[in-house]
């Protein structure tokens, strides 16, 4: 499980970073670009590995493992598909960077093994 805590933490700690350059550099509506980018792929995998943590004494399938993916997958497409339809003044550059730097997080808090 903490390799999954890792996950959280690295994903966040992007999120967070990416927002205040962002914000610093480019200003109020690109921090909040940035924030939301971040968000959308982040909180889809809080919540997979919330329920993970949760059923973690029911026996793990393959099954189960794709259709948690799956889930948060499709949360995260629809995520980006919402804030671009209601945010009218959203930075995609920025949205897009952080989104990315946030989902490729998790292959650095996975390799970064103690």
């Amino acid at each position: 499980m903490f390799a999954l805590k890792r996950v959280i933490i690295w994903q966040l700690s992007a999120c967070l970073l990416f927002t205040l350059i962002f914000w610093i550099f480019l200003g109020n509506n690109s921090g909040l670009s940035a924030l939301c980018g971040g968000l959308v792929c982040a909180l889809p995998s809080f919540l997979v590995i919330l329920i993970l943590f949760v059923t973690r004494h029911a026996r793990a399938t393959p099954l189960g493992i794709f259709l948690y993916e799956f889930i948060k997958v499709s949360m995260i497409i629809l995520g980006f598909l919402i804030v671009a339809l209601v945010y009218k003044n959203l930075d995609w550059l920025s949205f897009i960077i952080t989104g990315g730097a946030v989902l490729i997080s998790h292959v650095f808090a996975l390799a970064s093994r103690q």
